[in-house]
């Protein structure tokens, strides 16, 4: 409420007698517990919203009363509530700019052409606006909405929602089942010429069905549809329904309804297109059926099912949280906040009516901006991979409408913006010190500068204790943790088959030598025994090296340790199977896995290494690097650096190799004999120290990386 109750140009507005036109009707809605008056130009499809004042007022404007009476009456009856002439002069001047109202003045025609030609212009400007989404009105679909209401009323009712919730949740598990075939090179199959061709005649028919759903949806509560047309999004004809009237609607799960049973019915297509998918063969079925996935699936969802961008479920939200126009009021209240704590300026009011309906807004308005822009550079990307020309383009494009050109309205605001005007100098000025302090932030200050990491004190092949023949384990003649030293017995194996074939080597090889003493007379017989008995003691060596490797030996100095104790004794092993290991925890490498992007700097760039145990992460260790010698690869050292054992690196799914990473990387050894260490196969945190720079270059070799990783330029 003003400062003042009374205004000094009341006098020209006392004597007007005023009345709505019948074209607008008021509805009781409540939001957020507090009861507004929702007012609906059945000519426009425009809403305005009121206070219970301002409706108690409206209700009084019968057109025989003036708007001083109305005045007087409400002093009685609004008491303390009563609002101020002035407000009373904006609520007559809101009301006559939308057109909602007839005095008992002669109309001023030049005003009223005016009027519509501000409409009109507003329009362009709004069309201008937005390019890629021109909207063309072609027809009114109401009659025919009403006519076929019967045959589809059912759809919205339990049973509807049932049979919905029943074939979706189908669709889901064969999607499950088949995500390999369905995702596989899925982005050159969607982009491919053909197939966007094929994409062009599909998107219409399942949007009609989508904006059909609304218009049943509107009619199924009492509304009415009287306009639908054709939308250019991206140049592309898209139809598009006007089920504004559902504003009118008093239960919010009605409106709600309204705006998610596009979603739904999409969501509903997709999933029969993915039974169709899976139950037809290769070819322009299957092919059909994708891209109503991809249209009634993933685009849905990322648009209009995502309340963060101004589609369908941006108005569930909105309704659901009951707070009516949510992305501009977030705007306006972000604005309102600017002006008031960083402008100092008074007079102000605020679009929220409470500190929980300031905090939303103000959430809201700051996310989806930040998601608009993500989601622009997402699509820019995606299609600048397959069309390099188109994506450049999109992404300039929005760079300019979510970047630049927000700052140029910030800074020319104070201009034509009364309010602001006041304050200009101090606007300009606080504006001049942000920029320059971002400017000095990001392209002066030096930050610190690092590179994490991760590394494996790992075992080298060298300290592999393995089955050298194939046996059982009789016995084991160290436990696990002595120390032992090079040739130590460790584990006493036993095979029968070897020890029979020494015997019976041992045996043949007699023979010979009896058969070979036998023949000294006959030189062709003495020459032919003398190589069996050569061959023989060959095979006999083999055999008797085999039968002493069931006795395994350590082949270094250091703490026995066995992989797997349990059950080790009577158990067979087969030749080259892991019995377990001989470590010197003092020798033991410390193997770092370094991204492409970041080997060159940590090669050439490097000031200090610093690096943390995982069971001491307190304790910081100082390191070097042992060579400046670095290997790529993507076979992982142990499986604690992959995301299956806890670490950062994600492994191929379709690797060939066990430890196979989905990226290349690069392995550098560190010198960290100096460390004392206890644990073998232990993750080690590690973080390259490099000379402090300012962000700007940073950013620079993250876009610079990115274009020439995606687009080699």
């Amino acid at each position: 409420m003003s400062a003042s109750l009374f205004s000094s140009s009341w006098y020209k507005v006392s004597d007007l007698k005023v009345r709505l036109r019948k074209h607008a009707t008021i509805h009781r809605h409540v939001y957020r517990e507090t009861v507004w008056y929702v007012l609906q130009d059945h000519v426009t499809g425009q809403f305005q919203r009121f206070t219970p004042q301002a409706y108690q007022l409206i209700g009084l404007m019968d057109g025989h009363k003036t708007l001083q009476q109305i005045w007087d009456i409400a002093c009685h009856q609004l008491a303390d509530e009563l609002p101020t002439q002035d407000e009373v002069i904006a609520l007559v001047g809101q009301l006559n700019s939308a057109n909602l109202v007839q005095t008992d003045a002669l109309p001023n025609i030049e005003e009223l052409q005016r009027r519509q030609t501000k409409q009109k212009r507003n329009k362009l400007i709004q069309q201008l606006k937005s390019p890629l989404s021109i909207k063309i009105p072609l027809i009114d679909p109401d009659a025919f909405l009403t006519a076929t209401m019967p045959f589809v009323r059912w759809i919205y009712s339990w049973f509807g929602g049932a049979l919905w919730l029943v074939t979706v949740l189908f669709a889901l598990v064969l999607a499950t089942l088949n995500w390999p075939s369905l995702t596989e090179n899925v982005s050159d199959r969607l982009l491919a010429v053909d197939n966007l061709l094929l994409m062009m005649f599909v998107y219409p028919p399942v949007k009609l069905a989508h904006e059909l759903g609304h218009g049943y949806a509107v009619k199924r509560w009492g509304g009415e549809v009287h306009e639908m047309g054709v939308m250019l999004l991206l140049f592309m004809p898209v139809p598009y329904v006007d089920a504004s009237s559902a504003s009118a609607f008093r239960h919010k799960y009605q409106r709600m309804l309204v705006g998610a049973v596009g979603v739904l019915g999409e969501l509903l297509m997709a999933a029969l297109a993915m039974i169709v998918w899976a139950s037809v063969e290769p070819g322009m079925v299957r092919a059909i059926a994708l891209n109503v996935m991809v249209i009634g699936g993933f685009s849905t969802l990322l648009f209009n099912g995502n309340p963060l961008l101004r589609f369908d479920a941006y108005y569930v939200l909105s309704d659901y949280l009951e707070i009516p126009n949510l992305g501009n009021r977030g705007n306006a209240q972000v604005a309102y906040l600017l002006k008031r704590y960083c402008f100092a300026m008074t007079g102000l009011k605020s679009s929220a009516q409470t500190v929980s309906e300031s905090i939303w807004l103000v959430s809201y308005a700051v996310v989806a901006y930040i998601y608009r822009l993500f989601v622009m550079m997402a699509i820019s990307m995606f299609i600048a991979l397959q069309y390099f020309f188109v994506g450049v383009l999109l992404a300039t494009w929005s760079v300019w409408s979510g970047l630049f050109l927000p700052v140029i309205k910030v800074v020319s605001k104070p201009m034509t913006d009364p309010q602001l005007r006041r304050k200009r100098s101090r606007i300009y000025s606080s504006l001049a010190l942000l920029l320059v302090s971002c400017f000095v932030l990001v392209c002066l200050v030096p930050f610190p500068y690092k590179t994490y990491s991760q590394g494996v004190l790992y075992v080298p092949s060298q300290a592999y204790v393995k089955a050298s023949v194939s046996g059982f384990v009789t016995s084991i003649l160290q436990e696990t943790g002595s120390q032992v030293v090079n040739k130590q017995p460790l584990v006493e194996m036993q095979d029968a088959d070897i020890q029979a074939k020494v015997d019976v080597l041992r045996a043949q090889l007699n023979e010979a030598k009896v058969r070979y003493q036998a023949s000294v007379g006959d030189r062709s017989s003495s020459d032919i025994l003398l190589q069996e008995i050569h061959f023989i003691e060959q095979d006999l060596h083999r055999s008797t090296q085999e039968l002493a490797a069931l006795t395994v030996e350590s082949k270094a100095q250091g703490e026995w340790v066995i992989a797997n104790r349990v059950g080790l004794e009577g158990r067979y092993l087969s030749r080259g199977e892991m019995i377990g290991y001989v470590i010197d925890y003092q020798k033991l490498p410390l193997m770092v896995m370094i991204a492409e992007d970041d080997i060159d700097r940590v090669n050439h760039q490097t000031l200090g290494i610093e690096l943390r145990f995982a069971s001491d992460p307190n304790q910081v260790y100082l390191a070097q690097k042992h060579n400046d010698i670095s290997v790529s690869t993507q076979q992982l050292p142990s499986e604690v650096l992959s995301t299956k054992g806890g670490g950062d690196i994600i492994l191929d799914p379709n690797g060939e190799h066990g430890l196979q990473s989905y990226q290349r990387y690069f392995r550098i050894e560190l010198d960290i004999e100096s460390i004392p260490k206890q644990r073998f196969d232990e993750r080690v945190y590690v973080l390259f120290e490099h000379p402090s720079e300012p962000l700007i270059w940073r950013w620079y070799r993250n876009v610079r990386r990115v274009f020439l990783r995606n687009f080699d330029v």
